[in-house]
């Protein structure tokens, strides 16, 4: 498949990732109102509803005239919008469905808005990223700043809830009900887990690029 042909690709799928993430803000909104930014899972599916959102309008041109032409600034912004989607479904299949028993596997994956935010969305932005989307200047540090997104989420969440301004919405987020040091342990292992998901995108990326 030459260049231009999964530029395409890309460009279609990020199409539909425009279209799902739209429909799933619009249930989430419908279930949660404004209370949908407490979760890290909308807050980095809307993330990755503005990145396509940019990669759809930067790349109509190239579309329209059969030439490829990559933003920087984009395919840097989908890099990040894709590894935080990855962690939202890595983390409902890893941590949230087997602590609630794993009867509620149906619902997470694919119960309201989480068929568009922890299953579909995450899924299709990660396909369409790593095998067909060109990437320009792709370095190793973007890696680390990808899981910007990750640390705010989680400093300020923490420090609701320990100010018991918030209650969660994730268990491991509930200080008051763990000690200090799982709060510790589960911070590094997020945080971390972020970075990793981010070098491991970064690696498929980069080989796919070569093979290129």
């Amino acid at each position: 498949m030459n260049k231009y042909s999964k530029f395409k690709v890309a460009y279609c799928l990020n199409i539909c990732l425009v279209v799902l993430g739209i429909v799933g803000l619009i249930v989430s909104i419908h279930s949660n109102g404004l209370g949908l930014f407490s979760y890290y899972t909308q807050d980095s599916n809307i993330l990755g509803l503005l990145s396509s959102l940019c990669f759809v309008i930067t790349g109509y041109e190239g579309f329209k005239s059969g030439k490829v032409k990559t933003n920087n600034f984009v395919s840097k912004f989908r890099f990040m919008a894709t590894s935080c989607m990855c962690l939202t479904f890595l983390v409902v299949v890893f941590v949230l469905i087997p602590l609630a028993g794993f009867k509620w596997t149906g619902w997470y994956l694919f119960g309201g808005a989480n068929l568009y935010y922890h299953t579909l969305c995450p899924i299709i932005s990660f396909i369409s990223f790593t095998f067909f989307e060109d990437v320009v200047n792709l370095r190793f540090v973007n890696t680390a700043i990808n899981f910007i997104p990750t640390v705010i989420y989680a400093a300020v969440t923490i420090t609701l809830n320990a100010l018991n301004v918030m209650y969660g919405p994730y268990p491991f987020l509930r200080v008051h009900e763990q000690s200090i040091l799982a709060s510790v342990i589960w911070f590094i292992v997020i945080v971390g887990g972020s970075w990793g998901l981010s070098i491991l995108v970064y690696i498929l990326k980069k080989k796919n690029l070569k093979a290129a």
